[in-house]
């Protein structure tokens, strides 16, 4: 529930830092020198950042939220392929609905239409899934061999025979 929360709270932030950046005069847009590529790298930094934060709003993890009442046996191996599916499709779509409608609205407040921007931004949300993946299965390898951390009905197992 943090996770989603904190994700949400950030998404929300980064849309509105997207917009205002992107319907500025093209003269008031600051320039950041530590981003390399310049306007799409600026575009791959910031869908990156949505894609993070955005995955995370929409991520269901097996196990959280509300308990349903078949009882399914509690698995302790999580599959990234099974559970992240449909918040990368969700962060994919958004995002790139997001860019589009940027690109389509550009014009209206004196910018430049480009298409490769929306390029770069796509590329930006595939490497910001990619990071929030590499960061929750370096946890979840964590957890995995630490059971005790998270399962409360976690018991050593002891060797009976001896």
């Amino acid at each position: 529930m943090i996770v989603r929360t904190v994700g949400i709270a950030f998404t929300v932030l980064v849309v509105i830092l997207v917009l205002y950046l992107s319907f500025i005069p093209k003269e008031a847009y600051p320039r950041i020198s530590w981003i390399p590529f310049a306007d799409k790298g600026d575009h791959m930094a910031a869908y990156a950042a949505f894609g993070f934060f955005f995955f995370l709003a929409t991520l269901r993890i097996p196990g959280s939220g509300k308990q349903r009442k078949v009882q399914e046996k509690p698995h302790s191996t999580l599959h990234l392929t099974s559970w992240a599916g449909p918040s990368i499709i969700y962060t994919l779509v958004a995002g790139t609905l997001l860019g589009l409608m940027v690109e389509l609205m550009q014009p209206a407040f004196g910018r430049t239409r480009e298409w490769l921007d929306l390029a770069a931004d796509f590329m930006g949300l595939v490497v910001g899934i990619a990071v929030v993946l590499l960061i929750l299965k370096l946890i979840g390898s964590y957890f995995t061999t630490h059971p005790w951390l998270y399962d409360p009905n976690w018991k050593d197992e002891v060797d009976e025979t001896r």
